[in-house]
């Protein structure tokens, strides 16, 4: 354990978490310029978005802007523009897609499009039919009709038709308005988006849009069974090691996995740098501390002269839960704008939760 570099080792672990439960969704938001496409994009998902982009009707963007930030990549079409024929615009954007699709990393590939229609033109163009038809994979389309705060019903309803005759099921049919015309459907449009995504992508995206908070809170909720996942793999783990009782001179050899556990969760639940190194590095730092032999003696009286199996799953069990609950008040305090919590390691909560998984354990038996 001389050698064992706590700070490298969390690091490397939490990388790799972020990139399993964090990565970044790529959405093509595509449509005539003028349909509303930045506008929609920036009352989802905020200032990934610049003020230049937005403008009322005339084209902003040039050939496929990219805006992202560390949770979103959004591809901007140029729209079809004035003096532009549709078989050009169809052609840009079918090289444009399969450039993206060819590419050998999924990461890179566009994961959802959001494919805009104005509402107050009432009109589907052969070149929107061809483009969701045959040019996207109708399996990752949503249709967002814009400004319905002044579409006509009639228009909605025949617009709809249009949509559906097209191929589109209803259901996947969105009516949206931007923020100035109080951003209706926009929700709808983030939920359909989230259950769309691959599951890879899901976290990312549910983390930056801005539309639905109780989502948000949610969706850390949801994140219940990856934790428990994640603390299961650490106390297989730590089992197999007290599988031969382990001295207590030597019970800094689970270390390591406790520290992949946390950092594994730190990652499921979005800690940023900063939060990571503000406070989970020293949590783990103090977690070091535990682990030798005359720490471990005073957190659990009665512990003997070696770690065996049980004792060893029950410790690492007991701090996974410790820090998901730890972590999820963190990342809840976040979306409400609230001050986080101290990740100080408590003695005494942690008694609890060891006596508390040592109990459920023992029932389960």
């Amino acid at each position: 354990m001389e050698n064992f570099d706590v700070k490298k080792e969390f690091n490397s672990k939490y990388e790799e978490a972020r990139q399993r439960f964090g990565k970044r969704p790529n959405i093509l938001v595509c449509g005539y310029t003028g349909s509303g496409k930045s506008s929609l994009v920036k009352a989802i998902l905020g200032d990934v978005v610049p003020d230049s982009a937005i403008g009322d009707g005339a084209p902003k963007t040039m050939g496929y802007d990219c805006y992202e930030n560390n949770l979103v990549r959004i591809w901007d079409s140029k729209g079809l523009e004035l003096g532009e024929t549709e078989e050009s615009f169809t052609e840009e954007t079918r090289s444009f897609v399969r450039s993206r699709q060819d590419d050998p990393n999924v990461d890179n590939h566009i994961h959802l499009v959001w494919y805009t229609i104005q509402g107050p033109g009432a009109r589907v163009t052969d070149c929107d039919k061809n483009l969701i038809k045959n040019i996207f994979n109708m399996k990752n389309v949503i249709v967002v009709v814009t400004k319905s705060d002044i579409t006509r019903p009639n228009q909605k309803t025949a617009l709809q038709q249009v949509i559906i005759e097209s191929g589109v099921p209803a259901d996947r049919i969105i009516f949206t308005c931007d923020e100035e015309g109080g951003a209706q459907g926009c929700k709808e449009l983030m939920n359909l988006s989230y259950a769309m995504l691959p599951d890879a992508y899901k976290d990312a995206f549910m983390e930056a849009q801005r539309i639905d908070r109780e989502a948000k809170i949610q969706a850390v909720h949801d994140k219940a069974g990856k934790a428990k996942a994640i603390i299961a793999t650490a106390t297989t783990a730590a089992a197999g090691a007290g599988a031969v009782p382990i001295p207590l001179s030597d019970a800094a050899v689970i270390i390591p996995i406790q520290v992949t556990m946390i950092a594994s969760l730190a990652g499921l639940y979005g800690l940023k740098d900063e939060a990571v190194k503000q406070s989970a590095l020293p949590f783990v730092a103090r977690l070091t501390g535990v682990f030798l032999a005359t720490s471990l003696l005073k957190l659990i009286p009665g512990l003997g002269s070696a770690i065996n199996a049980t004792v060893a799953a029950t410790l690492t069990g007991a701090m996974g839960l410790y820090v998901k609950s730890n972590f999820e008040e963190s990342a809840i305090a976040k979306i409400e704008g609230r001050p986080a919590p101290d990740l100080g390691f408590d003695v005494e909560l942690f008694k609890k939760f060891y006596a508390e998984y040592k109990k459920n354990k023992t029932e389960a038996m």
